[in-house]
């Protein structure tokens, strides 16, 4: 069964990469030995045994040979899937541009294949500069899109959409921690959002007494370093440490979603500054509303005193743990229905002429 996943990023960002190697054991999950295509945008920065990865980047010259031939027999392929993520959006004039220039061709043939598609968690919008009626006629062609925030399933209004968990969510690998051992020193990692870091950021950053920093996403035109040098941390966590599941837990401080999921899966107490309706979405599924915030507009008090009292209080911490543990069992159930759905539209192509 050959799947042809569509709208993969770069695996230097840390949370795209997690969506591509959660969608592809997704789908080894759900169907048998599939034989899996990945059209990236930056495909040497993935590395995934078993998957072949093709270059989907567009070029002056146009595309790649080998994503053009991928396209062109796109019906040869079983299914086609939409990676997860937040890559159809046109909030501003630039941000539409390169939507459609990266992903509107791509969005463009799945929609028009007679070949069964699934679109995986996503946030779409905003849609705005006329974008919104023919992106949601191609959007209606898809065969199911799973949509992980209520603003979204609202603004598109599709009948082919399901409100469903972030992917990062329903993973199979987070990792619950029951010892007490807690670093004292808070983590934060930020990204400069459209070219900046915001003033909060900066004040709760120069309010805390001290705090180690962590970088998610590095290169491909999208790199959190600089951003997080200029805020002085005392040290700089490599992934490895601050992701696995040994050593002592933190406190962290997330601006991107994936770097707060990922944190929280490696048994981490997180509060997030959100920058898009993803993030609020994501910890409402959690069962955590109260730990997510506006980037650009949060009380810097109100957050630094949430961070202290996760630090000292061992009642708060043990809340945290219990809310998590009691929104598991849906994320789970929703995952198996995800693998489900994945099964079922897979047979639907084997039992059509």
């Amino acid at each position: 069964m050959r799947v042809l996943v569509l709208h993969a990023y770069s695996a230097t960002n840390a949370g795209d990469g997690l969506l591509v190697e959660e969608t592809v054991e997704l789908l080894r999950e759900a169907l048998p030995s599939p034989d899996i295509t990945v059209a990236a945008l930056h495909p040497g920065t993935f590395d995934i045994p078993g998957v072949r990865i093709i270059n989907a980047a567009p070029s002056i010259r146009g595309f790649s040979q080998e994503f053009r031939a991928a396209i062109g027999s796109i019906s040869s392929f079983s299914l086609v899937v939409g990676v997860g993520g937040g890559y159809i959006r046109a909030g501003h004039p630039m941000e539409t541009v390169k939507m459609l220039a990266t992903h509107g061709y791509q969005l463009l043939r799945a929609s028009m294949s007679r070949v069964p598609s699934i679109y995986l968690p996503q946030s779409i919008g905003p849609l705005r500069f006329g974008s919104l009626p023919v992106l949601r006629s191609l959007l209606g062609k898809i065969g199911k899109i799973y949509l992980r925030d209520d603003r979204s399933v609202g603004e598109l209004g599709l009948d082919n959409t399901m409100r469903i968990h972030d992917l990062a969510i329903m993973s199979g690998h987070r990792q619950p921690r029951d010892h007490v051992d807690v670093t004292p020193t808070p983590v934060l990692s930020v990204r400069a959002v459209r070219g900046t870091i915001s003033d909060p950021v900066r004040r709760l950053a120069a309010a805390l007494p001290a705090f180690d920093g962590y970088v998610q996403s590095r290169g491909a035109g999208n790199d959190d370093t600089a951003a997080m040098a200029s805020l002085e941390p005392l040290s700089t966590l490599p992934r490895a440490q601050l992701m696995s599941a040994d050593g002592p837990r933190r406190v962290v401080v997330a601006v991107r979603l994936h770097a707060a999921l990922m944190a929280i899966n490696a048994g981490h107490w997180v509060v997030h500054l959100a920058y898009e309706r993803k993030g609020f979405g994501a910890f409402d599924d959690l069962g955590i509303p109260e730990y997510v915030f506006n980037v650009n507009s949060f009380d810097v008090e109100h957050v630094q005193a949430l961070v202290s009292d996760l630090l000292i209080n061992p009642e708060r911490r043990r809340q945290y743990d219990l809310r998590l543990a009691e929104s598991r069992d849906q994320a789970l159930a929703a995952r198996a229905k995800l693998i489900s759905d994945i099964r079922d539209t897979a047979r639907l192509q084997e039992t059509t002429p």
